[in-house]
């Protein structure tokens, strides 16, 4: 089940349940107005979190093959409901064909994998299993897998979004966006984790890329 079918499920459910509770609510005699207000806010709070934290950007294939930190790679494969096992080259393929499947928009919708689970056994909702469709050629697999990995350094290597690199971009950054410590200008990479300080500024300017960050950032540093 995708997930646009599964929050599909789970807000049918969800709509279901208040009404219910409304229903109970105000079969004990409380007040219609207050019971249907409570419901409308009820929802639209539910809406806006789904819509908020599971209404992804969708990274280009080609932004995606620039991430050369494995750890980097296991938060966006979690950000977008895919599994987080295997090497590096594992899961940049799979994200880029993840990307690829999606090319024709700018936000997907994605779901955790516990929720597609219960919900396909709900059978609210048709469909296979998403990630049966990432199936591809084993040749043209170990083609992509070698053709992803990353050949520049850090220093060189281009920024997500179609950003440049720029003397001006490092003046302004005077701290580095994983572990907070103070770095000079100009400084390509903080002398403290060794994050790559413009990849991660850049990144820093989408919503997925804030995401990012707050997670590998609650680890205090670039793990290798």
């Amino acid at each position: 089940m995708r997930a646009h079918d599964v929050w599909r499920t789970f807000t049918v459910l969800y709509v279901l349940a208040l009404a219910a509770v409304s229903a109970l609510i105000i079969s004990h005699g409380e007040d219609l107005v207050a019971a249907m207000f409570v419901t409308v806010v009820a929802i639209s709070v539910y809406l806006y979190i789904v819509y908020k934290r599971y209404h992804v950007e969708r990274l280009p294939e080609n932004d995606i093959r620039l991430f050369d930190d494995p750890d980097d790679l296991r938060i966006l494969c979690r950000i977008y409901g895919l599994p987080d096992s295997g090497s590096p080259n594992w899961l940049r393929h799979r994200l880029a064909q993840f990307s690829r499947q999606n090319e024709d928009r700018s936000f997907v919708w994605v779901a955790p994998r516990f929720m597609k689970t219960l919900a396909s056994s709900l059978e609210f909702a048709p469909g296979m299993e998403e990630y049966q469709s990432l199936l591809e050629d084993p040749n043209e697999l170990l083609v992509r897998m070698v053709s992803s990995s990353p050949s520049v350094g850090p220093k060189s290597r281009p920024l997500v979004w179609g950003r440049s690199r720029s003397s001006s971009r490092r003046r302004t950054i005077t701290s580095c966006p994983i572990c907070d410590s103070s770095v000079g200008q100009r400084a390509p990479v903080c002398g403290e984790c060794g994050a790559d300080l413009e990849f991660y500024d850049a990144l820093l300017e989408s919503r997925i890329g804030r995401r990012l960050v707050a997670q590998k950032a609650d680890g205090h540093g670039r793990k290798n």
